[in-house]
């Protein structure tokens, strides 16, 4: 299984765009989208033929989305939040929350800096910005995660321009 994880999208649907026509988009099974996307839930729902889940971002202002979602697939269970309730003082308490709802995958974003890392047996991924990226060189990013007999692969893309 092949995951493309997005976040901070801020309404720019552009990059949303760009993203979907790429190699990685076109056999992908699944987009997570951690949250900030604006208003273009329904329209990313629409455009990838695959499953979405998407979470609500503190700039997400009266969405309906919800604030967290934990999936399964493969074996795997994926954490998926915005970030911004949990990051004061590093990933801590991402840990702690990934622990109380048995989450080996913890997804989140809110930094606009992407990031990946394994602590403990818990991956965490940061796809940092699709929009806008905060990291000196300013590189647009996304995560691809790949799934594979209960193996979990993370990697940081960037979007060429």
């Amino acid at each position: 299984m092949k995951v493309l994880v997005i976040s901070d999208t801020h309404g720019r649907r552009e990059t949303m765009e760009r993203l979907l026509e790429t190699d990685d988009a076109k056999d992908a099974d699944w987009i997570i989208h951690c949250g900030d996307i604006g208003y273009d839930d329904e329209w990313l729902r629409y455009a990838f033929r695959g499953a979405v889940t998407i979470v609500c971002g503190n700039c997400d202002f009266g969405s309906d989305l919800p604030r967290e979602a934990v999936v399964e697939r493969e074996g795997v269970k994926f954490y998926v939040t915005h970030g911004h309730r949990y990051l004061m003082g590093g990933l801590d308490r991402l840990a702690y929350r990934a622990q109380e709802v048995g989450a080996s995958v913890v997804l989140f974003g809110h930094t606009h800096i992407p990031y990946t890392v394994e602590e403990d047996g818990i991956r965490f991924l940061n796809p940092g910005s699709l929009a806008l990226p905060r990291q000196s060189d300013r590189r647009k990013t996304y995560g691809v995660i790949t799934v594979e007999q209960g193996s979990v692969t993370a990697k940081i893309r960037e979007l060429a321009d």
